[in-house]
């Protein structure tokens, strides 16, 4: 197989080095764990989109799974 030379802007190529540098550091750093089953109200809403009075009406109208003070993380 032969090689092939190719031209690259050192200053392009750098900046890519750091971002996988970057990119490696938080993988490293990151620990992968399930998301927690359940959230709080705040959460919720953040995550969908909503105003908490607005999940708060969910859970009352029984539109939302409750267990004491939280609801159920739609990502788990």
């Amino acid at each position: 197989m032969t090689q092939q030379l190719i031209a690259v802007d050192a200053n392009a190529l750098a900046s890519l080095q750091d971002e996988l540098t970057e990119i490696k550091r938080l993988l490293m750093s990151s620990k992968i764990s399930p998301p927690a089953k359940w959230i709080t109200v705040a959460e919720y809403a953040q995550k969908v989109g909503k105003s908490e009075a607005t999940v708060r009406r969910w859970i009352r109208d029984g539109q939302l799974e409750r267990k004491q003070k939280l609801v159920k993380n739609p990502d788990a």
